[in-house]
């Protein structure tokens, strides 16, 4: 049976590393800063006066049922959707309202849940538009600063010449994530990097994740797996109904009655 967006809380991976083998740690100091955020479609509120910070050097977990707010605040932290309220800093300045591709200069870049890749391109074309036009220093990153130095990074060496639209779904995750990397940037917010990928290629993915953050970038994952929260993440913040349930350590944060109820129900938690 494929995962659910149900967590495991009570049943760890017995397969997961050690966190204590994380090669890279927090540096502490807030990269992306979000204070009282406010977002609305007509007169629903779907993120409802969320504040949070995410820690350079950190992988940070966030989580919650459907509908909890999680895409929404990254469609408003990455420019593309309006802010009712609210303001969103990034390395400390105000990126409120800015559009995407200035937010992309300012030093953020995202995935998609579902790629977003013209398929008569191919992987080489997809890396050469962020290298190009991403307003970024491409050699920022040491080792990739070239679209074939990306590629190979991300495990699509061999496909650097092939269509989009011959790819697998795990070749466009990759893609993703290397188009993102094209962005050189300092922070990286990946959605749903799993979605419907076999438990093996998650592996493979998660360890290109890994990868990622030992170049010095931090990471904001949503994901309904716990199992790769629980094995990446140092930190998890929890949404339900738009606003901050819970934050904190992976464990602590899934073992607490609020995050499961919201996730199982009243009659399901205890």
């Amino acid at each position: 049976m494929p995962d659910t967006a149900s967590p495991d809380i009570t049943r760890p991976d017995p397969t997961r590393p050690d966190p204590a083998r994380r090669s890279a740690q927090p540096s502490g100091g807030a990269i992306l800063a979000v204070e009282d955020l406010t977002v609305a479609f007509g007169g629903l509120k779907a993120l409802d006066g969320v504040s949070l910070s995410i820690a350079a050097g950190e992988i940070t977990g966030l989580i919650g049922p459907n509908g909890s707010g999680k895409s929404t605040l990254v469609n408003t932290v990455s420019g593309q959707l309006p802010v009712r309220g609210g303001r969103i800093r990034l390395h400390g300045g105000d990126v409120t309202g800015r559009r995407p591709d200035r937010i992309v200069r300012a030093g953020m870049a995202r995935t998609y849940q579902i790629p977003r890749v013209p398929p008569t391109l191919t992987v080489e074309e997809v890396l050469s538009v962020p290298l190009l036009y991403a307003g970024r220093d491409r050699h920022r990153l040491p080792g990739l600063g070239d679209a074939a130095a990306i590629a190979a990074f991300c495990g699509l060496g061999p496909l650097f010449r092939r269509h989009c639209g011959d790819l697998s779904v795990t070749d466009l995750r990759r893609l993703e994530i290397a188009r993102a990397l094209a962005c050189a940037p300092d922070l990286l917010l990946l959605d749903e990097a799993m979605a419907g990928l076999s438990h093996e290629d998650s592996v493979e993915v998660m360890g290109l994740i890994r990868n990622v953050h030992e170049q010095g970038i931090s990471i904001v994952i949503i994901e309904h797996l716990m199992r790769v929260i629980t094995t990446l993440c140092h930190r998890v913040v929890v949404l339900n109904n738009g606003r901050l349930l819970a934050e904190g350590a992976p464990a602590t944060v899934l073992a607490d009655q609020a995050v499961r109820e919201a996730y199982l129900g009243k009659g399901f938690a205890s």
